[in-house]
């Protein structure tokens, strides 16, 4: 089954510069996840926020074919004052 996927900041700066155009699309097993996107993406060591068709998601989140996949690094920082 295909999905697309869009990586932004430096997640999508791990990805070879032939494939730095957005959306890709990744060919997975049916029932595959978040997490094996990921890990064929080589992300899925690392931390990361997903959007999954634009509503919250997770690693372990089952995919459906033309399910669109957005991986973000994760957010921090802020001001002590």
């Amino acid at each position: 089954m295909r999905v697309k996927v869009k990586l932004f900041g430096p997640l999508r700066d791990r990805l070879p510069p032939e494939k730095r155009q957005l959306p890709i699309e990744v060919e997975i097993a049916e029932g595959g996840t978040v997490q094996d996107v990921a890990e064929q993406l080589g992300i899925g060591d690392i931390g990361f926020i997903v959007l999954i068709n634009d509503q919250e998601g997770h690693r372990n989140k089952r995919l459906t074919e033309g399910d669109v996949v957005s991986f973000f690094p994760p957010l921090a920082g802020g001001s002590a004052g």
